[in-house]
């Protein structure tokens, strides 16, 4: 099935905005992928084509991303989670849904699962951000070159868009929602996640990194570890191939 890239939210609900979208095959419990921290539906190219032909799958770009209109209100887990289910209804893509997540699009698949657990019946986390994790980061200094390009980036965006509507600038809104969701549902769990150090990250850092992708395990007693030594953050773009054959096994395992 072909669904045109672009898809322009009906005036009758304002809070939807325009957001650019692609469907790729057809079946039951659709794969729907949240993307990292303003990376594009595109980071997934490698990776689809490698998943089952017979399994619907829905990719999109958040606010502010590729084609989609920039953010009109702060992008808190429960603004793009409630703008993503809306989204999914209009295109009647029905649920349960099997989430899957890449690095802070962890925290949004977090949230959905929990707010929405009828919703949900499993969850693919690659590289995902654990909450914990974000707070925890905080103590490691990033390198001046680093800080110095994220500072940059950051003034250039505010002159064209309020950063305060930034996924990132009310992060710390988005994590006491998830604790206010409530327990995250029994369901099956896929964690994979890269063992490489990625260039200029602290090496204290990235244990730390490490020691809260295991901890991903405690969400539900149906998580499963996958670590990928050929991989760094990026495992769908590094290693597509060992990711696909996880994640193929992995669905044949949970009867989806």
């Amino acid at each position: 099935m072909t669904t045109p890239e672009a898809y322009i939210a009906p005036p009758k609900i304002p809070s939807v905005i325009s957001v650019e979208f692609s469907l790729h095959g057809e079946g039951k419990l659709p794969l729907v992928f949240l993307n990292g921290f303003r990376m594009p539906k595109s980071s997934w190219d490698k990776l689809i084509g490698l998943l089952p032909a017979n399994r619907q799958m829905f990719l999109y770009n958040r606010a502010g991303v590729g084609l989609t209109l920039k953010a009109i209100a702060a992008q808190t887990a429960q603004h793009v989670v409630s703008d993503l289910r809306r989204l999914l209804d209009q295109l009647n893509i029905k649920p349960p849904y099997i989430l899957v997540a890449h690095s802070l699009g962890g925290i949004f698949a977090n949230y959905f699962a929990r707010q929405y657990p009828q919703e949900i019946a499993g969850v693919i986390l690659l590289e995902a951000s654990h909450p914990e994790e974000i707070i925890a980061q905080r103590q490691f200094s990033p390198p001046a070159l680093l800080n110095w390009i994220n500072n940059t980036v950051k003034s250039i965006e505010k002159i064209g868009n309020p950063y305060k509507y930034s996924e990132d600038e009310v992060i710390d809104e988005s994590l006491l929602q998830i604790t206010n969701a409530g327990s995250f549902p029994d369901i099956p769990v896929c964690i994979i996640s890269g063992t490489q150090k990625l260039p200029l990250v602290p090496a204290a850092s990235f244990e730390l990194h490490c020691k809260y992708q295991h901890a991903l395990l405690q969400l539900s007693p149906l998580a499963e570890y996958h670590p990928l030594e050929n991989s760094g953050h990026f495992p769908q773009l590094s290693d597509p191939d060992a990711v696909a054959a996880i994640i193929n096994h992995w669905l044949e395992t949970i009867n989806g």
